[in-house]
């Protein structure tokens, strides 16, 4: 099976499969295709997403360690203004509701690489079983936190107990005067 080179993704949170429904290429004219992010592999990412962030980031990288946070915060509250080949649909909440957009049968989602190169983010899509990826993305910095807030927000929305801000727990103790 050849690699589907995704150029654009639609997210759906799905309270029902209690999954956050990924679509590549929905509305696009390459071949589409459908993953379920698990709760399991949704957290996952989230907290690897904040030293992610930091280390990748030429502005965050040069900063004293006590302001990287607050200005990884800034750069993805700044990204999110862009609504670049990153789209989300309603959350899908009513009994047998189930239905999509995609005609693309979704699959569980096994793993999910990101590697870095001159600020480029490449995104490798693995299932189960494959040692291959099954998808790659490129993405640029600000699509890279444009997909991270949504699969925030859907784990938000799914009750997932994530912190309401994603770089929350990233952000510096308060400092207590004795």
């Amino acid at each position: 099976m050849p690699v589907i080179r995704i150029e654009a993704f639609t997210f759906e949170y799905n309270e029902l499969q209690d999954r956050i429904r990924l679509t590549g290429n929905l509305y696009a004219e390459a071949q589409e295709i459908s993953f379920w992010f698990t709760r399991r592999l949704a957290l996952r990412l989230l907290d690897a997403a904040v030293e992610l962030v930091k280390k990748t980031s030429p502005s965050i990288v040069t900063l004293p360690e006590e302001h990287q946070s607050a200005m990884a915060l800034f750069e993805h509250q700044s990204a999110q203004l862009d609504t670049d080949n990153i789209t989300e649909s309603p959350l899908q909440t009513k009994e047998g509701d189930d239905r999509s957009n995609s005609d693309a049968e979704p699959k569980i989602l096994r793993r999910l690489d990101i590697s870095c190169k001159d600020q480029t983010y490449q995104l490798s899509f693995f299932l189960s079983g494959s040692g291959e990826a099954v998808a790659v993305s490129k993405l640029s910095y600000s699509q890279l936190h444009q997909l991270l807030s949504l699969i925030h927000r859907g784990a938000l929305a799914l009750d997932w107990g994530v912190e309401n801000s994603l770089f929350a727990s990233a952000r510096e103790t308060p400092i207590t005067l004795q």
